[in-house]
């Protein structure tokens, strides 16, 4: 199975370096969609408000990242020569694309959460799931619960869907990672039991596996919805939970946790990372002085 999930892995980094196209996308649920349904339905979206505390911890546990991140941006610049930094994405523009994807493949039960956090109300839409087996719902759906709790997604500005409460929560200001996010709702929404398929994140090596897919169907999406900014992006996301998930999962004592900060193995996490940006770098077209 191992061996498997690697060639998997590979032909899918060979491709994206490629550049080459994964065929026509399938939009909606249903396999022969190959065209969005025109639909006036949108996804309910929930914007959270200030919360004095916890926006003063986001800002604590969130100033190291950007000021790395910020130290970086002005060292690219330097290198590049660029007077004025690119214009970055924000918030709303990984929420946009989000909701966009929902809305291409028709994905209108999936509730969308922006900067916001109430455990409470995911424990009522677990409970109010009809479509999960209440072994599944008060065993990892459970957990995932309190993973959110303690972990609110909202503090540490990462993106998530829990196929258990149907939830999307966007929190970051990466198109990429939302529309990824997106993407596993889609996965989920295909599977008929979506409770057990939910749970093999415990199962080694299974979630690289489902990534792939997801992946797959990300990649295929931006590739024919998406600036190439955001396609690179993609790339890089990708691969860096591909290649996280491939470490974590190599072991059966430990299950892919990786909605849970600091506690996800920040040293394959960080491997991946790295893998992402090598492989969205060789992936950025170069201009032929001939063609100027």
């Amino acid at each position: 199975m191992e061996s498997i999930a690697k060639r998997l892995l590979g032909c899918l980094f060979l491709c994206s370096l490629a550049g080459c196209t994964l065929g026509p996308y399938r939009y909606g649920t249903v396999e022969t969609s190959l065209l969005p349904m025109d639909s006036p339905l949108s996804p309910p979206v929930l914007v959270g408000g200030p919360v004095p505390a916890m926006d003063r911890f986001e800002q604590v546990v969130n100033a190291p990242r950007e000021a790395i991140s910020n130290w970086g941006k002005k060292l690219a610049q330097r290198n590049s020569g660029l007077e004025a930094p690119q214009a970055e994405s924000t918030q709303q523009d990984a929420l946009l694309a989000a909701v966009a994807f929902l809305e291409d493949n028709d994905l209108h039960e999936v509730i969308v959460e922006a900067h916001h956090h109430d455990p409470l109300e995911q424990w009522k839409r677990l409970e109010a799931n009809p479509n999960i087996h209440p072994l599944w719902k008060y065993t990892d759906g459970a957990a995932r619960i309190g993973a959110y709790a303690m972990f609110p997604p909202r503090v540490y500005r990462f993106d998530a869907y829990n196929p258990y409460t149907k939830t999307l929560s966007i929190n970051s200001k990466n198109p990429a990672a939302a529309i990824y996010e997106a993407a596993k709702a889609k996965k989920h929404s295909l599977v008929d039991w979506p409770g057990a398929y939910a749970a093999l994140r415990y199962v080694p090596l299974a979630p690289v596996g489902q990534q792939i897919a997801v992946t797959q169907d990300a990649m295929a999406y931006v590739q024919q919805n998406a600036d190439p900014t955001i396609e690179r992006a993609m790339v890089s996301h990708t691969l860096s939970n591909l290649t996280g998930s491939a470490l974590l999962s190599s072991s059966a004592l430990t299950p892919q946790l990786n909605e849970i900060p600091l506690i996800s193995a920040p040293a394959s996490q960080a491997i991946g990372a790295a893998t992402g940006n090598i492989a969205s770098r060789l992936l950025t077209p170069r201009e032929n002085p001939i063609y100027r």
